[in-house]
């Protein structure tokens, strides 16, 4: 075999693999979309079962000595339910650190960015499975209502909830900077100070917390409740504003604005500079807003019900302390746990560079096994199996 039909079988077989890699893609992209759809729909289904099954409670509160919690409340499903949204929010956290360091190509600032406020909302789940063990075994010998305990939950989250909050802000505000500025290295050059500001600002917030022995739980309310601030403690309403609720408010209003200066600024560019632009073009753009508006709508919507029951608390207590309010408990179980998750099924599940590099390294590890094994089965298996390993690495160097 000479050298020109040489380059044409192996220009072949090229081709063959890029074509099976994209039709791959494809093939992962529905199945990524279709496990979507079935996740909710399971989900939706197992939370409205627990919600409405007596025996469910009753069952679940059998198999657990030791603790205090009534079998006639919602309280299993509110501890079963946090548990579990806790647990893919810790999963999706590490899950997208772990990308980031796998692929020195998607080390941006942005990507880095995210990889802190990751780790701020697994941190926060975490904090809430410690919430849900207190709930559970706060009557237990080991524990026994234990303040240290409650203590180290409770600025264990109001810290990684700041943090969470400063980095989400900071995220808008570098894209704000990205896009409408045109200031690409806005992040770089002003990352110390990200890192002074949703590091150290938590962490003063917690020590002063903890130093002035504010931090506990409220006894009075019959649904659940885990430590934060001791409803007893002189002038509670400011330190649980002070602690959490003022800078949460504050995250709701600095999104809307900066994604929505975002999504304006596209929106006058696609009428000026897109109308002749081509139809690939008009899809990154739609794309681009539509990520745009899942971000400040997704923290919104999830975080809404504590501030809801947070505000119930003060201006209609009656009402919050009853059981007719324990379907907000578990929302808010819900949505102060999923934002790990949410970042994950958004930022790696739906974005088509993150699972084409993916689905790449998976592609390539198959290659290689099978290179090396037709690599012992004679001349021209070699042959392919060297085009493909080429290729391959070819796919996922870093650009």
């Amino acid at each position: 075999m000479d050298f020109t039909e040489r380059y044409k079988y192996r220009s072949c077989i090229a081709k063959e693999s890029q074509y099976v890699i994209r039709e791959k893609l494809k093939d992962t992209k529905k199945s990524v979309l279709f496990t979507t759809q079935v996740f909710l729909h399971e989900f939706i289904t197992t939370t409205s079962m627990v919600l409405n099954s007596n025996e469910t409670v009753a069952l679940v509160s059998s198999s657990v000595n030791g603790t205090s919690i009534s079998s006639d409340g919602l309280d299993w499903p509110y501890i079963i339910l946090t548990a579990i949204v806790s647990s893919l929010s810790i999963f999706g956290g590490l899950g997208i650190t772990f990308i980031y360091v796998l692929y020195k190509d998607l080390r941006t600032p942005g990507r880095r960015l995210l990889v802190y406020l990751s780790l701020m909302d697994a941190l926060t789940a975490f904090g809430n499975i410690l919430g849900v063990i207190w709930l559970i075994h706060r009557d237990s010998p080991v524990i026994h209502k234990s303040m240290a305990y409650c203590k180290i939950q409770s600025g264990m989250t109001i810290y990684s909830s700041i943090s969470s909050f400063s980095w989400t802000v900071v995220m808008g505000l570098c894209l704000v900077f990205s896009i409408v500025r045109s200031s690409p290295s806005f992040a770089s050059k002003y990352m110390k100070l990200f890192h002074i500001i949703s590091w150290l600002l938590p962490a003063t917030i917690t020590i002063i917390a903890l130093s002035t022995n504010v931090l506990g739980y409220d006894t009075t309310l019959d649904q659940p409740s885990w430590c934060w601030i001791d409803p007893r403690v002189p002038h509670a309403l400011f330190w649980q504003f002070f602690t959490g609720k003022f800078w949460e408010i504050c995250t709701y209003i600095a999104t809307i604005v900066l994604y929505s200066m975002v999504k304006v600024f596209l929106w006058r560019k696609s009428k000026t500079t897109l109308t002749k632009a081509k139809k690939t073009r008009k899809a990154a753009l739609q794309e681009a807003n539509l990520k745009l508006t899942f971000v400040p709508v997704v923290f919104i919507v999830f975080r809404f019900w504590g501030t809801l029951r947070f505000l119930l608390g003060f201006f209609a207590h009656d009402y919050a302390s009853s059981g007719d309010s324990r379907w907000i408990a578990i929302l808010q179980g819900i949505g102060d746990s999923i934002q790990g998750f949410a970042n994950f099924v958004f930022y790696v599940c739906l974005t088509e560079q993150v699972r084409t590099r993916i689905f790449s390294t998976i592609q390539c590890k198959k290659s290689e096994t099978a290179h090396t094994m037709f690599s012992e089965t004679g001349p021209s298996h070699s042959r392919v199996g060297t085009v493909q390993t080429e290729n391959c690495n070819n796919s996922i160097r870093p650009q």
